[in-house]
């Protein structure tokens, strides 16, 4: 019973967590690492009556990734080999070129940034659940949603320029 409704949760969130764990590492490889073992924690301790599942995942992933830059100090240092390569399951994911095109202008944006930017837009969340799910108030979710968007804006007008 439990495999089956654990079956279900990986189904409904793995794309969107995945998504979010790309935005954090800014590793195709990484990300896979890291929403497993998202899922593994998941399965380890799951309880049916969790409410706030996906919350709960996202807070895992993100807290999965900080504990992996505090023990090596070398991810902040990687290679961007994620952004270089021809084709990635993102590219499966992200369908056509405009998008695929904006999510790397958002992969490249400073890791806040990014993070409300992917956690808005690319896997609905409201501003009061990134609020809880990060730490923050809505206030400054907001203004982070905000200066995100300018940074994002001022990034597209400079592309279309060219």
């Amino acid at each position: 019973m439990i495999k089956d409704q654990l079956e279900k949760l990986y189904i409904e969130y793995n794309r969107e967590l995945y998504l979010y764990a790309v935005s954090l590492c800014r590793n195709h490889h990484q990300a896979q690492d890291l929403v497993s073992e998202t899922f593994y924690k998941a399965m380890l301790s799951f309880d049916s009556d969790t409410i706030y599942f996906k919350f709960w995942l996202f807070r895992v992933c993100k807290n999965l990734y900080i504990d992996k830059v505090r023990k090596n100090r070398e991810l902040e240092n990687l290679s961007e080999d994620f952004l270089t390569t021809k084709e990635t399951p993102l590219d499966k994911i992200v369908d056509n070129e405009e998008r695929v095109k904006l999510y790397h202008m958002v992969i490249s944006l400073s890791s806040a940034y990014r993070e409300i930017i992917i956690l808005y837009y690319y896997c609905d969340f409201t501003i009061k659940e990134i609020s809880e799910t990060t730490g923050m108030t809505e206030g400054a979710a907001k203004t982070l949603l905000f200066r995100a968007r300018k940074k994002l804006k001022i990034r597209l007008e400079a592309e279309n320029e060219l």
